[in-house]
């Protein structure tokens, strides 16, 4: 709305908007006394605004203010923003002061809002940092337990079922040694489950200290590490262009080794093995990947490949824990990127993953 007053007979002109925004019926001509402003503005601010007007009175030039109104026609409190500029007299004060008012009680409710918001927001941060730190102490707990309690009851279950089938063979049907060796052999597996599951749980807590990783020399070194499991088979290995990445050098061993793994266990049962290893550029995104020729699997169950002991093959045919590509998801989540696969049964596999948009070439 806008406003005209006279300092001399202090006499008030309103346009519409402003009868409109005080809720007051308007006049023929449009002027108001000065009492009818000073009653609509709040008790508590009327001092004040009185005298920063009279202050653009007196010495001229321009104010801006606020202040708040009791609108007349519902009683509702409205915030006004005011501006004024005075028109000197040949004394150098006022004649008469012409200015605005905008009624910015929504852009206040607002702003009071998101105020509200993010003071409850910062006080669920906080909550949520107290809970997520009992968590991992929770954790940590856990891991202590399982590391040094489980562990010593699962070696001396192996250890004594061991000494019975070493010592006392002899004396027991085969259907009795053949318990024995199942008996040995769950409890080592029961080992290789809690040293995975000791892995995952830890990777959250290994600090992600990003630097330069010359990816092909690492993968090479992974390579060099699984030779043992290629000895003896007709595997044929297609290392690709590898461009340097950014991130955790030991974390992303991590993930080669076990992708590796996978595509070297899967590949077993073949005369002619392949593994592929490469990088293609995807929206000015490095991917990396892993493809055999192994057992693959169907895609309709591919949801559930990156689930802590989610397996597609059975154990009998191959070994593992199905934590592995778990800890893979994991460590690529946390550079920011993602993984993901595509597969066919008994036609192969390829993984595939980022590492957060960061490309070195």
């Amino acid at each position: 709305g806008i406003w005209e007053w006279n300092v001399v007979t202090h006499k008030i002109r309103w346009d519409a908007a402003m009868f409109r925004i005080y809720g007051i019926t308007p006049t023929e001509d449009g002027f108001i006394p000065y009492h009818v402003w000073a009653d609509a503005v709040w008790p508590e601010d009327l001092a004040q605004q009185e005298a920063l007007l009279q202050g653009v009175v007196r010495h001229g030039g321009r104010g801006a203010r606020e202040f708040r109104i009791r609108r007349a026609s519902d009683g509702a409190c409205r915030q006004i923003e005011a501006v004024e500029t005075a028109h000197p007299d040949k004394r150098g004060g006022a004649e008469w002061v012409l200015g605005t008012n905008l009624d910015v009680t929504a852009r206040k409710q607002a702003e009071s809002e998101i105020l509200r918001l993010n003071a409850d927001l910062e006080r669920r941060v906080v909550e949520r940092t107290a809970q997520l730190e009992m968590a991992n102490n929770e954790l940590e707990a856990f891991s202590y337990s399982v590391s040094h309690d489980l562990r010593a009851p699962l070696r001396a279950i192996d250890g004594f079922s061991q000494m019975a089938i070493e010592d006392c063979s002899p004396l027991l049907p085969a259907e009795g040694r053949r318990y024995l060796d199942q008996i040995s052999n769950g409890a080592r597996r029961m080992g290789l489950l809690i040293d995975d599951l000791l892995t995952f749980s830890r990777l959250s807590r290994v600090p992600l200290t990003k630097r330069e990783v010359n990816t092909k020399e690492l993968v090479e070194e992974v390579l060099k590490e699984l030779a043992g499991e290629r000895a003896g088979r007709g595997i044929e290995i297609k290392l690709g262009d590898l461009p340097a990445c950014s991130g955790e050098p030991a974390l992303l061993k991590q993930v080669w080794i076990n992708l590796l793994s996978n595509a070297l266990k899967y590949t077993r049962k073949r005369k002619a093995a392949v593994v592929e290893i490469g990088c293609k550029r995807q929206e000015r995104e490095n991917v990396y990947f892993v493809r055999d020729n192994g057992a693959g699997f169907d895609m309709r169950y591919a949801e559930k490949l990156f689930g802590v002991f989610q397996r597609q093959h059975r154990a009998e045919d191959y070994e593992g824990t199905g934590v592995g590509l778990a800890i893979v998801q994991r460590i690529v989540l946390r550079h920011g990127g993602c993984v993901w696969a595509e597969a066919e049964l008994e036609r192969g596999a390829t993984f595939y993953f980022t590492l957060g948009g960061e490309t070195i070439s």
